[in-house]
């Protein structure tokens, strides 16, 4: 393990250069030119920051940066961070509207973006650096921004200056502290409204810290395949500073994640180290693994027989493990929460993933564990450098330590109502303890007080009905007295099977009903199935916008 200066963004890949000086640090799959050795990522992270300060960029002023995960997202980071700047990623699926937003709200001096997305920050009194290749447009090349050729509109290179002792010297004094923010974040909350988490050095350098040891030993030379937006926290501190610190080669996928890129990348990368959201890992399980184990199917008649079904597991395992390349080591799971069915097949056939549990509020980590001690159902124990525990009257998780953010930017009445009056932040999340490993109930913002007061977690029952054949996703609501599931199907799949009129369809969602209800408690049982035709609306991260569902449910309902 590296030992710091101090803990910060700078301290980490000041590090990480000395420590490994002839190993690849960031690239990009199948672009030879992205390929940045660690120490050629510290050189052009000090050119980019001596760049800034030329265009007066300091220590304070906010550096936005927007675009899909590439080895210049983490070069820009690391540049704003080298002279006490602070980063303010901004999720590349926000509209333009947001992002502008965004921009005027953290009152961000320039703006690092790709082409992609160069359009949503254009019309503002900002500095703008072309992410593709570093190079900073000025506004009277702007001014011929046609939405279309921003790679071709004229600028200049940010990475020319000569790293001599005296621009060792200058940058010395504008070096970050610990305490000095690193990052704000805008995330979107469950009303919708986003919130900008402060995070300092401390905060996302602790908690990759101490995540680096207790759950597999990692080894420097090992590859990772990133796929997830380096905007999250979860992909930043565990993705990128974690495997920065252990000397771990990071490859960005370049494109959408997808059978067709996946496929390809994990053969001829082979990577060790993954990261990902549930729903990747899920999909995989329902379209691709559980047709073959079906009741009825060779294979699952084997798989049901008790002498044989260690042999048929093992054997599942051992292919799957060669479609992730052979030497997946970990597989990191995060983001959500993993349906429980995918869960277990994945542990029963010994596939190395590994569950963590965070917010952005806590840069992330909260619990987990490494895929030797995975326990199905629960996350783990907490990481020792923290204080969890749960409220006594909600069950609510309460955390207090390190990694624990600064605060909401510019929002002093929402810093206070997330912290307990002892110092706790309050997660929103309903959890337990089993055995001194973390499990986590639902959310309390999303809890359905039941007809004699009992709590019903939605988003278990959505698990249940997820897991049914064809369903693509599903809301559970509250309405008149019950619960209504919402659930949109695999149109194309029931058309296979002959299932197309619409009564057909709703003979089959209440058979989804009864089949689901059986498993459920008599207070938490489903009264009412609809089909969701389109799509649910999501937030940035992913999760569905839960409460447009409910607030028009209230709308109908007042009209009537």
């Amino acid at each position: 393990m590296l030992k710091l200066k101090d803990l910060t963004l700078t301290s980490v890949i000041e590090a990480s250069a000395s420590a490994f000086p002839h190993l690849t640090a960031v690239q990009t799959w199948r672009v030879p030119e992205s390929k940045m050795s660690f120490p050629v990522l510290l050189k052009k992270s000090r050119q980019i920051a001596l760049f800034l300060l030329k265009k007066g960029i300091g220590k304070g002023d906010k550096v936005a940066i927007l675009g899909e995960s590439c080895p210049n997202w983490g070069l820009s980071y690391l540049a704003a961070n080298r002279i006490g700047a602070v980063a303010v990623p901004i999720l590349p699926n926000f509209s333009r509207d947001e992002v502008q937003s965004i921009l005027l709200h953290s009152e961000a001096k320039i703006v690092i973006v790709n082409s992609k997305h160069a359009a949503k920050v254009t019309g503002l009194d900002i500095g703008v650096i072309r992410m593709d290749d570093m190079f900073f447009v000025p506004q009277s090349s702007l001014e011929e921004f046609d939405g279309t050729n921003f790679k071709r509109l004229g600028a200049s290179d940010t990475c020319t200056d000569e790293i001599d002792n005296d621009a060792i010297k200058l940058l010395e004094g504008y070096r970050p502290c610990e305490e000095d923010l690193a990052s704000i974040i805008y995330t979107s909350g469950t009303t919708g409204t986003p919130k900008a988490v402060m995070l300092t050095n401390r905060n996302i350098v602790y908690n990759a810290y101490e995540c680096s040891t207790p759950f597999i030993k990692i080894h420097p030379g090992w590859t990772a395949l990133s796929i997830l937006p380096m905007s999250h926290v979860y992909e930043f501190t565990i993705g990128f500073v974690l495997l920065i610190l252990n000397g771990v080669q990071i490859v960005y996928l370049g494109k959408a994640p997808s059978t067709d890129s996946l496929m390809p990348a994990f053969k001829e990368l082979q990577p060790e180290v993954m990261l990902s959201v549930p729903l990747l890992i899920e999909k995989i399980y329902r379209r691709a693994l559980l047709p073959k184990l079906k009741e009825g199917t060779k294979l699952g008649k084997f798989a049901r027989n008790k002498f044989t079904a260690p042999f048929v597991y093992s054997i599942i395992g051992k292919k799957v493990k060669t479609i992730f390349g052979g030497r997946m080591r970990f597989f990191g799971v995060g983001g959500a929460a993993f349906d429980s069915e995918a869960e277990a097949f994945f542990h029963r056939i010994h596939f190395p993933y590994a569950l963590g549990y965070g917010l952005t509020e806590t840069s992330p980590f909260i619990a987990g564990c490494g895929p030797k001690d995975q326990v199905v159902g629960t996350l783990g124990p907490v990481l020792k450098s923290l204080d969890v525990k749960l409220d006594p009257k909600s069950g609510e998780i309460l955390v207090k330590g390190p990694s624990v953010m600064k605060g909401y930017f510019k929002n002093d009445e929402l810093t206070k109502e997330s912290f307990t009056e002892d110092g706790y932040f309050r997660t929103g999340d309903i959890g337990e303890f089993r055995k001194g490993r973390l499990a986590i109930c639902g959310r309390c913002k999303t809890m359905i007080l039941g007809p004699s007061g009992e709590n019903i977690y939605p988003e278990n029952i959505e698990f249940l009905i997820n897991a049914e054949e064809d369903v693509v996703e599903s809301l559970v609501i509250p309405e008149a007295g019950g619960l209504t599931a919402m659930i949109r199907l695999d149109l194309k799949a029931l058309k296979r099977k002959g299932i197309v009129a619409t009564d057909q369809i709703q003979v089959y969602i209440n058979s989804i009903r009864k089949r689901v209800n059986e498993k459920l408690a008599s207070f938490s049982r489903i009264g009412k199935v609809e089909i969701q035709e389109e799509p649910f609306e999501r937030t940035p991260t992913d999760k569905i916008k839960r409460f447009l569902y409910q607030n028009r449910r209230k709308n109908e309902d007042s009209r009537h």
